[in-house]
């Protein structure tokens, strides 16, 4: 048998997943690189979540920008797909500055490191977890994966679920 690191933070995860799903911290990994496993295969969004780049960014702002620029990154047609079904008025996604402030007269943007992206930064947390949960349905993460995402990047409301990834 074989052991690895990993940091607090990251095996807190891990072990919050794996209780969610029933599950060992090691069975837990193994469903995630077992491509035979699909209950989990394919959200590799929680080992990015664990990962050194992630959990060393101590700024909520930095974690959600680092959390939409790895969607965009390796999620590039579907994030760009979301951005366009936005219902109109309630843009937190935009192709440029200009854009965005079209959508809002008085806003903060910034562009999503590594992405022709912008995100409006003045939105309260409330929306913002939605918004969250909605671009990581959208993209095919599980409740699991949604639900971590959400505590890494310090959202205390819990998770709602809702039949329309758009609504709001």
């Amino acid at each position: 048998m074989k052991r690895i690191d990993v940091s607090d933070e990251a095996y807190a995860a891990l072990q919050r997943l794996a209780a969610a799903k029933n599950l060992t911290p090691a069975e837990l990994i193994a469903a995630l690189v077992d491509p035979s496993r699909p209950a989990l295969a394919g959200d590799t969004l929680l080992f990015h979540l664990a990962s050194a780049e992630f959990t060393k960014l101590t700024d909520r702002t930095e974690r959600y920008l680092n959390l939409l620029a790895w969607c965009a990154r390796h999620y590039a047609t579907d994030f760009a797909d979301f951005i366009s079904h936005q219902e109109s008025g309630r843009r937190y996604l935009a192709w440029n500055r200009d854009e965005i402030n079209e959508a809002r007269a008085h806003n903060q943007a910034r562009q999503i490191d590594g992405t022709q992206f912008w995100a409006v930064m003045t939105i309260d947390e409330a929306t913002k977890r939605r918004f969250v949960c909605r671009l990581l349905e959208f993209i095919g993460c599980h409740d699991e994966t949604v639900a971590e995402a959400c505590h890494a990047l310090g959202f205390t409301a819990p998770v709602t679920r809702r039949f329309g990834l758009l609504s709001a």
